[in-house]
């Protein structure tokens, strides 16, 4: 089902926001004129990833500075402060991606 988010100018370049869609939250930005979305919890812990920063084409976590793509999803950076934890409690999945297309000066995501 494809739900429209908001007007194209709702997101400028370099802004990201979370927009709540039937259960859940999906943050949608633009980076290098480029959108994303994906659910805004965190896959390592549950945090809201809206809290966290960009860092080029990363998000950086707020709550344990995990860093995911957000083109691809993929964990990319785990701060090595981490790496005394057990195996377990370090491992993250990927980013839970959405299609998301801009038209008719309108962002609509497909969930």
């Amino acid at each position: 089902m494809e739900y429209r988010i908001c007007n194209s100018k709702d997101i400028p370049n370099n802004f990201f926001k979370a927009f709540p869609i039937s259960n859940i939250h999906v943050f949608i930005g633009r980076v290098n004129e480029k959108l994303f979305a994906f659910d805004d919890s965190c896959p390592h812990r549950g945090a809201s990833l809206s809290k966290g920063e960009l860092n080029g084409r990363r998000i950086v976590c707020y709550m344990h500075g995990y860093e995911y793509d957000m083109f691809s999803g993929k964990l990319e950076y785990v701060p090595p402060k981490w790496t005394d934890q057990s195996p377990e409690w370090i491992k993250s999945k990927d980013l839970k991606l959405f299609p998301v297309l801009e038209k008719e000066d309108s962002i609509y995501v497909e969930m």
